[in-house]
């Protein structure tokens, strides 16, 4: 095949019919390198070594055929010269190119990349090339999937210059796309993929990590003539999974609740260790070390809003020591949990002024509120005294007297805040008016009085003032759970919902 081939086959892809993709889409989505993937190396004309090289992945060409220089280099893997392995890797590698090359920058750098942190997203240089003196730091806001993409017509990675990754950046989501050539000076750590339309340059002892391609030229290396040898490899992080515990789920406003992340190897008996991020959606809230599974990464907070937070718990890589051979670890991210966190209107250390009135008959009290967000009511609470036996039925109501749903208390301490959750919450309207009740089956009820002579708040929950709402603090005597419409003297019968505000 001749390089007209190729020409042709980029500009039919580049055309604008061939990508179908918004630009939105475009830069969010992953790139894929298909058949590409296990080489380190695959070149469009040739690949040229000489003296001591050390490449971890398969090498190629395609259209060309020469791979030169194997020995005195060394190649764990294996050399595709002009093959089908290496010609469908090859349509792979162009496929992705002009994916990256579509996609609009969000970004116009500095040509200077050295000795700057950033972040993902799509990037052009405002000379058209871009350079890495120093140490280029790339952070993925602990997000293992973010992607990085750097477009110029040339690339320099001068003498001992690195790229590090952070905050769960990874060398297979990182895309340098060059439409000319690329040069790796001495000692470069350089990762990424990297595509270069024509020719990419390796100099003595640099070390890509990641893949070296080239669409029309050759990639030419230059080894050491003494240990340590150039060194060249794929990534080789190993897989690991997240898992995700709370230690109080449902938790109410305030509560202290314990995120606990352990990280494991999908297989082998090496640990790893490092970092773990906690997300509330998108949002890092905390983060810890993870050392072992005695020692996970663990994260307690108070602060989380009375709604349901999505957590996710992100390991970010690391490296551990087998004997004295570095092992790196490829981040992960464990399943989401659904934290809820509710609010009421009092909370747990509000009490009334008599814990239990002396009134034996049975009796439904309750209390009128509304919500200034929709949400769901997950059950009911209720203040007890000592004196207030029997069993008790926790019920939301309509204004109306529709019953929206009820359950009974179990597990009930002597005295103090009870809770029991509906089967299914409930769910209600912003600025709509409910009642709480609970039925009292030997009376002695908890009271304050007068109380709702002025409206009571908390959060997005508040109870309104009696003159202003037909009375509030209300009751129904009865020997069964009855919705609750008398009233006297403001009363606050100490009723309150479980209440969690929509996502």
């Amino acid at each position: 095949m001749s390089n007209s081939w190729l020409s042709a086959a980029l500009a039919a892809v580049l055309s604008l019919g061939a990508i179908v993709m918004t630009q939105e889409s475009a830069q969010a989505q992953p790139v894929s390198i298909g058949a590409a993937a296990p080489f380190a190396v695959l070149a469009g004309s040739n690949v040229t070594n000489t003296n001591l090289t050390q490449v971890i992945g398969d090498v190629g060409t395609s259209p060309g055929a020469a791979v030169i220089g194997f020995p005195p280099g060394t190649i764990t893997g294996t050399i595709h010269a002009g093959d089908s392995t290496a010609a469908n890797a090859k349509a792979d590698v162009v496929t992705a190119y002009n994916n990256l090359v579509a996609r609009t920058p969000d970004a116009t750098l500095p040509a200077e990349l050295g000795n700057t942190t950033r972040t993902p997203g799509v990037y052009n240089s405002t000379t058209g090339n871009f350079q890495i003196n120093g140490v280029l730091t790339l952070d993925a806001q602990a997000n293992p999937d973010a992607i990085f993409v750097f477009k110029a017509a040339t690339l320099s990675a001068a003498m001992s210059s690195t790229i590090t990754l952070t905050g769960g950046a990874q060398a297979n989501n990182l895309y340098w796309v060059i439409s000319d050539s690329a040069t790796l000076d001495t000692f470069t750590t350089f990762r990424g993929v990297l595509i270069a339309a024509n020719a990419i340059n390796v100099n003595v002892r640099a070390n890509p990590i990641g893949h070296l391609f080239t669409l029309n030229n050759a990639v030419t290396i230059t080894g050491a003539t003494s240990q340590p040898p150039t060194l060249i490899q794929v990534p080789d992080d190993r897989p690991t999974t997240t898992t995700l515990t709370s230690n109080n789920n449902p938790a109410r406003a305030g509560e202290p609740i314990t995120f606990t992340a352990t990280v494991q190897p999908t297989s082998g008996s090496l640990n790893p260790q490092g970092n773990v991020a906690f997300k509330d959606g998108d949002t890092v809230i905390g983060t810890a070390f993870f050392r072992s599974t005695a020692q996970p990464a663990t994260f307690t907070t108070s602060t989380l809003s009375a709604t349901q937070h999505s957590i996710t718990a992100v390991y970010l890589g690391g490296t551990t020591f087998n004997s004295e051979q570095p092992i790196n670890w490829a981040p992960s991210t464990s399943p989401t949990i659904n934290q809820v966190v509710s609010t009421g209107l009092w909370s747990s250390a509000d009490v009334p002024d008599v814990p239990s009135h002396n009134d034996p008959l049975a009796v439904t009290l309750g209390v009128k509120f509304t919500a200034s967000a929709s949400g769901t009511v997950m059950g009911i609470r209720f203040y007890k005294g000592s004196g207030n036996t029997g069993t008790h039925v926790g019920s939301l109501w309509s204004t109306n007297g529709t019953l929206l749903g009820n359950a009974t208390f179990t597990g009930e301490s002597v005295s103090g805040w009870q809770q029991v959750n509906f089967s299914t919450p409930v769910a209600v309207t912003a600025n709509t008016t409910y009642i709480a009740s609970y039925f009292a089956p030997s009376g002695h009820y908890s009271v304050s009085r007068p109380y709702f002579t002025n409206p009571h708040a908390n959060g997005p929950l508040s109870a309104p003032a009696s003159a202003n709402s037909g009375g509030n603090g209300v009751y129904a005597y009865g020997a069964a759970n009855a919705f609750p419409s008398n009233t006297y003297q403001a009363t606050n019968y100490w009723v309150d919902v479980v209440f969690t505000a929509s996502s």
